[in-house]
């Protein structure tokens, strides 16, 4: 029978006053706050040897040890503390000593509760065989079947003994005495984990005994080990309590379903068929529990779990576990305890989170405030991460995807623990019905019975290990009816068939998808007639630390990482060899977890393959190690448009998913599909990483943007406020000179204003996906216009010149369908170290930065694209010049190499190029032979430094064309294309896509490309690259940006250009050669390239790094004797180019902006390349004293 009487509201200020009593007893303590747990320690009195029988461990012998070892667990039990100590025989040999504290729910009231207790069981009952019982227990947990048990020992075996007190786990001894250890923990219902010391009696010959044991389940942990000398056994709830008393070596935790004897070890008590035999079937033979057996099973284990004294609530995620459990409890509640006021429910996340509006959704459902009382505890990311060290500290573990669920959870219960002992949780449902996403790549029931087991038997180490934890450390008990051992073998016993999850339905968010059978039992209304909203009902599993905000993890993936270096990352495996950390947020936990339990790491049972997945009999790319690969399935249509301020940093928002009509922009970093409409999901880490740098440097939310969806190179650091070639997203100030446009530009003052209009209008897309796909079909077309491409020529958008040269392969791939079967595509690339650094890395298949656009921080380990292997891509660099400087005749090389390539049955493709980092010129531009099927001509204009007639000759010998907008059309960094002639775009359109598929996988092109960057003549290729999940927001702003200049440039003549840009170089050039301290060497087209002085020679290419910073600084200060109108002039220019063994060169470039100043007022423009080249003269006259200033 349940106790009547529930005490409402906070916890009484007598408590408060015993937890900071109990805070300030140890030194130990003070790093955590305020939970019920046991210490235990005996002599190993059966040890054969009696030099190994009497240990010195303090803890024996001190009390004043044992009580501040048992106080390092008071937050487990912050109503009371109970030290024992005792010898294990009359004789007084041997010692044992054991330490409680007691968070009291049944009967709190009572201090013959308190444990530990000691029992002198006199004779009575069938194992008592005429004999008394000295029996010590300590225990942890609830045995809801106490009193059934107890009248069991009474009606059916003589028990004659009454009990002392009301407590549950007093049972334990008793049943302990009267059926023996091993027959009485079989018998017990419930949670729990215990240590029995039986006293021997030397005048009777009666040996001592020492017994301790863990639940079916593993809901509540307990450890063991040998005392540091080896003469003694120490047991403890929690890590922390063995710390210094222990060999950290012989540190084991008492598996779920096991029990230790010092004669036996570890001997396992739980094993039921379903769990234990592989051929476990009862379905095949009409055996298995109808739906209304299992839903009635549920609501029993709900009943049994309200067993309390005191105040309790629940905890309300918003999943539908947690809900259904909400469900179940309410009218039993109301029923059960004649109590009308409101019920207390406890939610975590961030605003509009979809925890927390699933939540509240579920709160109106059952009735409202009048029926639930719903506390929330609503944060932002920037509050929890000083919580990590803490939450280890508690946790004791350093398993990253269960930290990561920890933060939400210690929030949750430090809200909870204010106010109520108990609360009931929706823990187990997933590894009883295939709640995890990745259960959509099993292939058969089979495979999905057997990973339920797999998981069901970590719940221990995982899921129970962090509920037991974060509730304990602010001394409230958590329930889990699912993991009732009833009704688990239940729903064990359930066709797995049923539990099969259907990947389309797990898009849309209806039946079918994952736990189906679960939603479809408790789809109705309960007897109080309140049904779960059917968004909630099929919305997605989200684990905790993914559904209170569906970026917050990627956010604190970034900030562990800050705090790691890569030195630390390199030597990671000679560190902890053990386990090693694969990631920086793994080593970061790892360091944190060693700090306090040295020696300790094998206790630690972590996810094989570093997540929940990576165990399982079948391939899922789901979860990885860093989580689940697409939070946009966790959106759901209860989520609320939310606007922000363009100003704000991302870093301090909720972040909405809805797709209704306003939204902040952080949210299109995320998509998936929602009761048939379109939702956002991350495309990468680098998108977070690039907003969350630019904005918490100060630029807006559009400005965060405009750098995200690209490689490293676009990332704002935060030491200069400038990505690394000191390029700002935004334009430049008035009084401020650009002349960097054959390296990267700041955005113009028209592509900024352009680009922020189409982010306005994306902003108030309600439909993402079909926005952007809008979006790249215009900027094609307006590409192709602007660039006046003969008909029939497409454009593929890409994110950088670099991640163009990989299309070419794939196309060959097309053209060459012999290649697939083994003819090796040879790629010659002409002007290394003209041309990016990521072109030759890039032709040879291989990843050109640690980030690709569309994925984020590429897996350590992987070098090439997935499809482009070695073995059957070869690159093969010509140098743009020889070690003096001068130029070599690539053009003339390449074709030799073409040659070879054809006779050794090869398949070239062949580059050109027309403009390098000095303007430099291929002799040839080299076109395709037969359309492409027995060579490839590639001719790289990613200089954008051409005309439209040479444009229209290259698509003429059907060479594909690499082309940028952000070289001379200045738009900021990155955005490219690929132009295909139109005799190779018919092809690409009547054939397959290319093989193998795995070429389109996320580290494939899927890293770089999706379905929406690419023409009509690739639709075979859409299918196979990214979709809905992947919307490059970046890249669209970028080409925004680059196209405002290229069409305001069309309405110039080309001849007219043409002769500007002449012109222009001329005065440029001709005004260097009156400085003395510049040579400027190389004139090509609008780049002009310098040579700086340095005594007898030239500034090397290092020292010109440092003019290349300072010409962009205001100098001023440090150059007191120049003309001061020049040297604070901040200019911006072409990095530094090795074009020799004896010097490099800097270069002033012109750009479309600058170029259509100069036609429209030559005066004005020609003074700031007049400042430009006065200032680095004035830079390499006072070289000496600049390197002396460390500036």
């Amino acid at each position: 029978m349940l106790a009547a009487t529930l005490t409402r509201g906070s916890r009484s200020g007598a408590l408060a006053a015993s937890k900071n009593l109990s805070l300030a007893r140890s030194a130990v303590q003070k790093t955590a706050t305020r939970s019920c747990g046991l210490v235990a320690a005996v002599d190993n009195v059966w040890s054969p040897s009696p030099s190994t029988t009497s240990s010195n461990a303090a803890i024996l012998h001190d009390i004043n040890v044992l009580r501040q070892t048992t106080s390092r667990i008071v937050h487990r039990g912050p109503d009371g503390q109970k030290l024992t100590r005792g010898s294990m025989s009359t004789g007084g040999y041997g010692k044992w000593a054991m330490g409680h504290q007691r968070l009291a729910i049944v009967d709190p009231n009572s201090r013959t509760a308190d444990m530990p207790f000691r029992y002198d069981f006199h004779s009575s009952g069938k194992n008592m065989s005429g004999d008394s019982k000295v029996v010590n227990l300590a225990a942890n947990g609830e045995i809801y079947n106490h009193k059934e048990l107890y009248a069991e020992l009474v009606n059916e075996h003589g028990w004659k003994i009454d009990r002392g007190s009301q407590s549950d786990c007093e049972v334990i001894g008793h049943a302990y005495a009267c059926l023996g250890p091993e027959e009485a923990v079989k018998r017990l219902d419930g949670m729990f984990a215990f240590v029995v010391f039986e006293e021997g009696d030397e005048a009777t010959g009666k040996a001592p005994r020492a017994f301790a044991a863990r639940d079916p389940v593993g809901i509540k942990p307990l450890y063991y080990a040998k005392t540091a000398d080896g003469c003694g056994y120490a047991f403890a709830s929690e890590l922390k309590s063995l710390v210094g008393h222990v060999d950290t070596s012989t540190v084991k935790q008492v598996p779920p379903g096991h029990y230790w004897t010092p004669e036996t070890g570890l001997v396992c008590y739980y094993n039921p068929d379903w769990l234990r035999k592989d051929d476990f079937a009862p379905w095949e033979e009409g055996k298995a529990p109808s739906i209304d057996e299992v839903r009635e099973g549920f609501n029993a284990a709900v009943s049994k779990r309200m067993m309390a004294d005191v105040d309790y609530g629940f905890f309300l995620s918003g999943g539908v576990d947690s809900c259904i459990v909400s469900q179940v409890l309410m009218p039993r509640y109301r029923a059960e305890t004649g109590d009308d006021r409101p019920i207390p429910a406890f939610t975590v996340g961030m605003e509009n989170s979809p925890d927390v509006m699933a939540a509240r959704a579920m709160v109106d459902a059952l009735g409202g405030e009048r029926h639930v009382d719903h506390r929330q505890r609503v944060f932002t990311p920037e509050e929890v991460f000083n919580l990590i060290p803490k939450i280890i500290f508690h946790m004791e573990t350093y398993e990253t995807e269960l930290i990561r669920s920890a933060i939400p959870n210690w929030l949750l219960a430090e809200r909870a623990g204010a106010d109520v002992k108990m609360v009931l949780t929706g823990e187990g449902a997933d590894e009883l019905f295939a709640g995890y996403l990745y259960f959509m790549d099993a292939e058969n029931p089979r495979q999905i019975q057997n990973e339920l087991r797999r998981i069901y038997g970590m719940l221990g180490d995982i899921n129970l290990h962090r509920t037991d934890r974060m509730t304990m450390a602010h001394a409230l008990e958590a329930r889990v009816p699912f993991l009732d051992t009833k009704f688990t073998e239940m729903a064990m016993s359930v066709d797995p068939a049923l539990k099969i999850v259907d990947k389309e339905a797990v898009q849309t968010n209806s039946p079918g998808r994952e736990k189906t059978y679960l939603r479809n039992m408790f789809e109705g209304p309960n007897e109080n007639g309140h049904s779960i909203p059917r968004p909630v009902l099929w919305r997605a599993k989200a684990m905790q630390c993914e559904g209170v905000g569906e970026d917050w993890v990627s956010m604190l993936q970034r900030k562990v990482a800050a705090e790691v270096t890569d030195a630390e990352m390199d030597n990671a495996h000679i560190t902890y060899p053990l386990n090693t950390p694969h990631t920086k947020e793994e080593l970061y936990y790892r360091r944190i977890f060693e700090d306090h339990y040295a020696g300790m790491a094998h206790v630690v049972n972590a996810w094989e393959g570093g997540c929940r997945a990576g165990g399982a009999a079948w391939e899922s790319d789901a979860y990885t190690r860093t989580g689940l690969n697409n939070v946009g399935v966790l959106s759901h249509s209860l989520q609320e448009p939310v606007s922000h301020s363009l100003q704000e940093p991302i870093a301090a928002r909720g972040f909405s998913t809805s797709t209704n009509a306003r939204r902040s922009f952080s949210s299109f970093a995320r998509t998936g599909v929602s009761s048939g409409r379109r939702q956002f999901s991350s495309v990468s880490l680098a998108v977070d990483e690039a907003v969350q740098s630019a904005t918490s440097c100060g630029f807006d939310e559009h400005e965060g943007w405009l750098t995200a969806g690209g490689d490293d190179r676009n990332l704002v650091k935060k030491e200069t406020g400038t990505n690394k070639y000191h390029c700002a997203p935004r334009p430049i100030e008035d009084g401020q000179i650009f002349r960097g446009s054959c390296t990267c530009n700041v955005p113009t003052k028209r592509g900024y204003g352009a680009s922020q209009v189409l982010f306005d209008k994306l902003k108030a897309a309600s439909d993402l996906d079909e926005a952007l796909q809008n979006v790249f079909d215009d900027q094609r077309k307006r590409i192709a216009e602007t660039l006046d491409l003969p008909d029939g020529c497409e454009v593929i958008i890409c994110p950088s010149g670099s991640d163009a040269e990989y299309l070419p392969i794939a196309i060959a791939r097309v053209l060459q369908p012999e290649t697939q079967t083994g003819r090796k595509i040879v790629n010659i690339v002409t002007q290394l170290r003209e041309i990016g650094a990521g072109s030759a890395p890039s032709a040879a298949g291989k990843f050109f930065s640690d980030y690709a656009p569309l994925i984020g921080k590429v897996p350590d380990g992987l070098a090439s694209l997935n499809g482009f292997h070695e073995d059957e891509v070869c690159e093969i660099s010509i140098p743009a010049r020889t070690p003096d400087g001068a130029v070599v005749d690539a053009s003339a090389e390449a074709s030799k190499l073409a040659e070879e390539a054809l006779e050794n049955g090869s398949y070239p493709i062949i580059h050109g190029v027309f403009g390098g980092k000095t303007g430099l010129i291929d002799a040839v531009m080299p076109g395709s032979t037969a359309g492409g099927e027995h060579s490839l001509g590639v001719v790289d204009a990613c200089q954008g430094r051409f005309s439209l007639d040479e444009l229209k000759g290259w698509l003429e010998q059907d060479s594909i064309v690499l082309f940028t907008a952000s070289k001379f059309y200045q738009a900021p960094p990155f955005c490219g294309a690929v132009i295909v002639p139109k005799a190779i775009a018919e092809k690409l359109k009547n054939s397959p896509p290319p093989g193998p598929k795995d070429m389109f996988s996320e580290t494939g092109l899927g890293a770089f490309v999706t379905d929406k960057e690419v023409p009509e003549c690739m639709e075979s290729w859409k299918p196979l690259l990214k979709k809905g999940n992947a919307n490059n927001i970046g890249l669209a702003l970028r080409w925004e940006a680059g196209l405002a200049a290229m069409e305001a440039l069309s309405n110039t003549a080309d001849d007219k250009r043409v002769k500007a840009v002449d012109d222009w170089a001329v005065e440029v050039r001709d005004f260097a050669s009156a400085q003395p301290e510049l040579d400027p060497c190389y004139v090509e087209r609008s780049i002009v390239s310098l040579r700086l002085v340095n005594g007898d020679g030239w500034l090397n290419m290092e020292q010109l790094r440092d003019v290349y910073r300072w010409v962009s600084l205001d100098l001023s200060s440090h150059l007191p004797n120049e003309d001061i109108d020049i040297i604070s002039t901040r200019c911006f220019i072409g990095q530094p180019v090795d074009v020799s063994e004896s010097h490099a060169i800097l270069r002033i470039a012109l750009g479309a902006d600058s170029l259509e100043s100069y036609i429209q007022d030559r005066d004005t423009t020609i003074r700031e390349d007049q400042i430009t080249v006065q200032k680095l003269a004035a830079i390499a006259r006072n070289f000496e004293t600049l390197m002396q200033s460390g500036i």
